[in-house]
């Protein structure tokens, strides 16, 4: 009985059967090695985003600011259990794979009072908790997503329990969050009051609030200087002037390297002191509204919803990277840069132009017409521009229009007047690496053909190619018969 059973064991059949459970064996535990190999790897190794927005990765902004942490920040995601949003997993381990950064995923349901330590808010699946040290933010799941308007609420349609989000403005809310929990002292926005300004909307209070820059009234009749914690003045549209004292001291506040920010609005009033303030930094008003004559330049139909030119600048490079952004400036006045410069070293760069079709209705009061008559300004015109004075560090950033703040104008460029605004502030405060982050859409870019290339691609995928695979099947079956 031994004697068979050694005979089995050295028969052919068995010295193949054993070779090959071996080689078996040999495949599995690679196979669970390079498993595990490939599991310790990060996401931007193992993932590769093919998203023509890289919605599926971190800008380069964020990159900058993560990768300079000198503090550990904790972001917690608050979500149950095969519940992840995919988006938001995916994001998230992009941002896990920076050293001072902690991704945890915590269970509302069974941690229902981990969240109530940092936030009387109710807690979403989905939501994200960024905490550094006492410091914290909430972000609600809803706030990360919006349905094309670009505004801080969330809007989303529902349709056979289906749930369609269609711009992830995640990226933005997460990296804004990590720069206020890090951050020692956050700058200040004081915005000028008493000369007839327009109101500032909660929007944009709200916008610049998200970049981490608290906002202030100031009016400076009852101040004996502009307040020292003051990172940034901002004038939205006076329609009355300032008064001598007032000029007097936002000027003492540019020569000692302040940083300003101004919005211009339509007035049949003259603004010497106002206007002077612009000349002091190159830039000469023309006043008026400016009317696009040529239809490349303009929206809708509408003369004055002006569509300029975008100038290369830090603030409107996230606007005229892969994805190019429009601007519309709506009742813009139009400006240009003075010849010669009030100083030598200072420096104007037009962010916003018009076309050379371009002209201006200097005044537009009982006007029946808004067609170009002899004696109208022609064009081009600066729109939009930052100065900068090299001898005193000041800063200024001028918009021509203060109408393009509003939401009904930025949601029509897909929020992109937002941004320039935001990124204006930012550059302003020097925080150039808080570039404002642009939502990323959702929505997938289809290959389309015209009719006739949609027949030649029925014609070859249905009757070429099976008659192709059937006569190289039919020449492999003769020459077979052959042999």
């Amino acid at each position: 009985m031994r004697a068979k059973l050694r005979a089995a064991f050295r028969t052919r059949a068995w010295r193949a059967g054993a070779y090959s459970l071996f080689a078996a064996a040999i495949v599995i535990a690679m196979a669970v090695v390079v498993n595990l190999a490939v599991n310790a790897l990060p996401a931007s190794a193992t993932q590769l985003d093919m998203t023509s927005n890289g919605l599926y990765s971190l800008t380069e902004g964020t990159e900058q600011i993560l990768a300079a942490l000198d503090k550990d920040v904790d972001i917690y995601w608050m979500v149950q259990e095969g519940y992840e949003n995919p988006t938001m997993e995916q994001v998230l381990q992009k941002y896990a794979e920076f050293d001072r950064v902690t991704v945890t995923k915590v269970d509302p349901v069974r941690y229902p009072g981990f969240a109530g330590e940092y936030t009387d808010e109710e807690v979403t699946a989905n939501s994200v908790l960024v905490v550094c040290g006492e410091r914290s933010m909430f972000i609600p799941y809803g706030d990360m997503w919006t349905y094309s308007d670009y505004d801080t609420y969330a809007y989303y349609m529902t349709y056979m329990d289906t749930e369609y989000l269609d711009v992830f403005a995640g990226e933005g809310k997460i990296t804004s969050a990590v720069g206020y929990v890090t951050s020692e002292e956050l700058p200040v926005l004081y915005y000028l009051t008493g000369h007839g300004e327009t109101g500032v909307s909660d929007s944009v209070l709200d916008a610049v609030a998200l970049n981490n820059i608290e906002t202030k009234e100031l009016d400076l009749l009852t101040e004996k200087a502009v307040p020292a914690d003051c990172g940034l003045l901002a004038i939205f549209g006076p329609v009355r002037d300032l008064t001598d004292r007032e000029a007097a001291l936002i000027a003492e506040y540019a020569e000692n390297g302040g940083q300003l920010l101004v919005t211009t609005a339509y007035t049949a009033e003259e603004l010497p002191n106002f206007t002077a303030l612009l000349r002091s930094f190159g830039l000469e008003l023309v006043g008026g509204y400016v009317m696009e004559g040529d239809s490349r330049y303009y929206s809708y139909g509408y003369t004055d919803l002006v569509l300029p030119a975008i100038r290369d600048h830090d603030i409107t490079a996230p606007l005229t990277g892969a994805e190019s952004y429009s601007i519309v400036m709506p009742d813009s006045q139009a400006m240009t840069v003075s010849d010669p410069l009030p100083d030598p070293e200072l420096t104007v760069t037009p962010l916003l132009e018009s076309s050379a079709g371009s002209f201006v209705k200097l005044s537009v009061e009982g006007l029946s017409s808004y067609d170009k008559v002899d004696g109208d300004p022609e064009g081009p015109f600066v729109l939009a521009a930052a100065a900068e004075n090299g001898r005193t560090g000041a800063r200024l950033v001028v918009f021509g229009s203060t109408r393009f703040m509003e939401s009904d104008f930025s949601d029509m460029v897909s929020g992109a007047n937002r941004d320039l605004f935001l990124n204006a502030a930012d550059w302003l405060c020097r925080l150039e690496d808080s570039i404002s982050i642009h939502p990323k859409q959702l929505t997938a870019d289809y290959l389309t053909f015209d009719g006739s290339a949609a027949g030649a691609v029925k014609v070859v995928l249905t009757i070429v190619v099976p008659v192709a695979f059937l006569a190289a099947g039919l020449v492999i079956f003769i020459r077979r018969r052959r042999r």
